[in-house]
């Protein structure tokens, strides 16, 4: 039965430890929910371990064996207390994020778990709780029945705050919860009715799993919640970029068009409509496009400006490499703060160059102007830095692409993106 005792106790330390282990290593260490999960695995680790001491050394101990199943059993004892409140902190931290939680559950539970551990401490000396001879082992003490009440009470205590804001957890919740409390209180009925057999850190580990899995199950509502709002601030920064005098001066230099040159008008119109489409198109596009449709995009969006700005604006295209994908609207956000803040700044107006070219690494484009400039470190427009780095992050999470800016007062503004070859799904087709 030793055997089955070790492995029981084995089989608790190792999951609390992979659980607990994992949740600290990949989980937010500053969310209380996260930190107080992993204090309830490093107490039932200690509780485990603690035990499967007294089921290891045959009897009579001597005095190295006696040591340590002396010291295992007074962790064993120690480790339920902090563990329940370590569960407290748990419930409340889960709970506090929909719910305020007015009431403060840990003081009482502080100064019950300081009068437990006067107990278990003096029962290294009186043997109230438990005793550890050399002949004997691990023995009960003759209080053992009220070394239980604490840590029951807290446990209790525990089911009490889940029943008080059970309007506040789901179905799946709720049974998880009921879980982690109902089994420690059958496991710890069947070990005090029958001594011999240790359940209670297997109990209570499954108990943990489950809470893990609830845990995992909020995270992933958390991810996609977060998913969410990506995707509503990709769109509020896509719509932002429609400047409404934008959209106002292209509609009046249509208008104009109507009465001067209407064949000119009907073609400013496709353009026009084309551009808000592929706009449109690409707030719900989590893929890289061809380059060749974001080139014509960009062209779109330039010859729209032409319509307000005529020769003040002039373009021109170097294209010696086409067969590579990049983030929608990565070329045509850079245009545009190359208009907005660039060109159009400047009376005379300027020149804004668009050209590619690739080597053995790299597929590489620039988008150069000459217009007014700036001083990279101090001068940079809020609105063309938000865009900037908005092109710059997408960049790196679809392409693993970089962008760098170069740009100096009066001397114009050079981006350039560099995109590896190698992660490219176009490559090979240029």
């Amino acid at each position: 039965m030793d055997q089955f005792n070790i492995a029981f106790d084995a089989y608790s330390a190792f999951l609390c430890l992979i659980l607990g282990g994992y949740v600290l290593i990949s989980s937010d260490r500053r969310d209380n929910v996260n930190r107080c999960f992993v204090g309830i695995c490093a107490c039932n680790l200690i509780m485990a371990v603690g035990d499967m001491v007294a089921w290891c050394f045959a009897l009579p101990l001597g005095e190295v064996e006696y040591a340590l199943v002396l010291i295992g059993t007074f962790f064993f004892y120690v480790a339920p207390v902090p563990l329940f409140l370590f569960f407290t902190g748990y419930i409340v931290a889960f709970i506090s994020k929909r719910h305020e939680v007015t009431h403060d559950y840990f003081k009482l539970s502080v100064v019950l778990f300081a009068v437990y551990l006067l107990g278990c401490v003096a029962s290294l000396f009186n043997g109230m709780f438990f005793t550890v001879d050399a002949e004997h082992g691990y023995m009960r003490g003759r209080y053992f029945l009220a070394a239980q009440l604490i840590p029951v009470f807290l446990h209790l205590r525990n089911a009490a705050i889940v029943v008080r804001y059970r309007s506040c957890l789901s179905a799946k919740e709720l049974l998880g919860f009921a879980c982690y409390i109902a089994l420690p209180i059958v496991a710890e009925i069947m070990q005090v009715l029958n001594y011999g057999v240790a359940l209670m850190n297997s109990f209570v580990a499954i108990a943990i799993l489950l809470v893990f899995l609830n845990i995992q199950s909020e995270r992933k509502a958390l991810l996609e919640k977060r998913e969410r709002e990506l995707v509503e601030a990709r769109s509020d920064i896509m719509l932002s970029q429609i400047q409404p005098h934008f959209l106002y001066n292209v509609l009046t230099g249509i208008r104009e068009l109507c009465s001067s040159d209407p064949a000119e008008a009907v073609v400013a119109i496709g353009s026009f409509s084309a551009f808000l489409r592929e706009n449109m198109a690409s707030l719900t596009s989590k893929s890289p496009i061809p380059f060749e449709k974001e080139l014509q995009h960009t062209a779109t969006y330039l010859d729209l400006e032409r319509l307000r700005f005529g020769e003040r604006l002039r373009v021109r295209y170097d294209i010696q490499s086409k067969g590579f994908s990049l983030p929608p609207l990565s070329v045509q956000a850079l245009a545009e703060n190359a208009v907005r803040h660039g060109i159009t700044v400047k009376e005379d107006g300027g020149e804004i160059c668009i050209s590619t070219r690739e080597d053995e690494a790299f597929y590489e484009i620039s988008i150069v102007d000459d217009g007014i400039g700036f001083d990279p470190d101090r001068d940079l427009d809020p609105s063309a830095h938000i865009g900037i780095q908005n092109v710059r992050k997408r960049l790196a999470d679809i392409s693993g692409a970089t962008l760098e800016v170069r740009s100096a007062p009066n001397h114009g503004t050079q981006v350039t993106i560099r995109i590896p070859r190698e992660s490219n799904k176009l490559e090979g087709n240029s």
